[in-house]
């Protein structure tokens, strides 16, 4: 709200830009068989007064400090916490910027946010890219390991895109591996296959559970579930979508699992006794 000097207020911003023009869309995650939604993906756009929807990418123009990322992340960590509180069922994706996790506080403000907020810890999952890991390995680990004692997630996106090698995930104790969209776009020919197999195989035999991202086609839906991915997400299922369509989502799930036949009775055959 802007005072009578027209100044906007500090409270009414979060970094550059208006607090009313940010927003957040939701894209579900499913399960492997692509009938129910397991956890959203918080998603960070800024609704412009002339130019209309902008993707993040636009909008991250205008953030572009350390700084400025960092508190649009605690706004889009709240935000998404808030939100989540409609779908007591389910997890909550967010992005983290990765020198928040160089940081020797943040896991202890990310557990105090989630306590304000009211959200189970455990429906909480943050994502990192492998490369919050290289600068300061031992300080993000410190965090994460803080995290995870919470009872929050971690996630670790778009793997095989970056640089760390095999021997940085034997020691981050991670949940969730993302396998990048561009290997599943090229999950037709036979090296990429093989990569995303061999990945899943791997996050498998390490106790991590799998989310492949960018599905599009039914053809990549039954090879990835085929091979094990637990979770899937992409157009194929649903785009980024409002809150709102989410809960729609869900009522609809509820009311087609319920409209299902019950499974017929086994008959039990009793043999007469001499």
């Amino acid at each position: 709200m802007a005072n009578d000097e027209g100044i906007v207020s500090d409270k009414e911003m979060v970094g550059p830009i208006r607090r009313s023009q940010l927003a957040l869309l939701f894209q579900p995650q499913l399960t492997a068989d692509g009938k129910t939604i397991a956890c959203v993906e918080a998603l960070i756009r800024q609704e412009h007064p002339t130019r209309g929807r902008l993707s993040a990418g636009e909008l991250l123009r205008h953030y572009d400090t350390v700084a400025l990322r960092e508190e649009l992340d605690w706004w889009v960590m709240e935000e998404a916490c808030r939100q989540a509180l409609r779908w007591p069922d389910l997890s909550v994706s967010i992005n983290v910027t990765a020198t928040q996790f160089r940081n020797p506080d943040f896991a202890r403000h990310v557990l105090a946010l989630i306590a304000r907020v009211g959200i189970r810890h455990d429906r909480v999952e943050l994502e990192i890219l492998e490369s919050a890991f290289i600068k300061d390995f031992d300080m993000a680990t410190a965090n994460i390991n803080q995290l995870r004692e919470g009872g929050v997630r971690i996630a670790l996106d778009d793997f095989g895109t970056g640089y760390s090698s095999l021997s940085y995930l034997l020691r981050i104790p991670i949940d969730k591996l993302k396998i990048d969209k561009s290997f599943v776009d090229k999950s037709d020919s036979l090296q990429s296959a093989a990569i995303i197999q061999a990945l899943v195989a791997m996050a498998r035999a390490l106790g991590m559970k799998v989310t492949a991202e960018g599905v599009e086609t039914s053809a990549q839906h039954q090879f990835l579930r085929t091979i094990g991915c637990h979770y899937l997400q992409g157009y194929l299922f649903s785009p980024p979508t409002s809150a709102d369509a989410i809960t729609r989502m869900l009522d609809e799930q509820m009311r087609v699992r319920h409209a299902m036949p019950a499974p017929a009775p086994v008959p039990v055959r009793i043999q007469a006794t001499a």
